[in-house]
């Protein structure tokens, strides 16, 4: 059954049934993101920046 044949609180449950599959996955994604460590060369980049601003704004290449 195609979502558009489907009666309006059947299709609003179905709706909302995928949005909540959407945010799920995003969660699910987000979280293995976050728990992902900086790589070692970013981590570099910004002492470089910091640095950089503490001796007043040299830039950094």
């Amino acid at each position: 059954m195609d979502v558009a044949d489907e009666k309006p609180s059947e299709k609003a449950r179905a709706i909302r049934a995928r949005q909540r599959a959407i945010g799920r996955e995003l969660r699910r994604m987000y979280d293995d993101v976050a728990q992902e460590q900086v790589p070692d060369d970013f981590m570099d980049l910004l002492r470089q920046i910091d640095e950089a601003d503490d001796k007043g704004g040299k830039k950094v290449s």
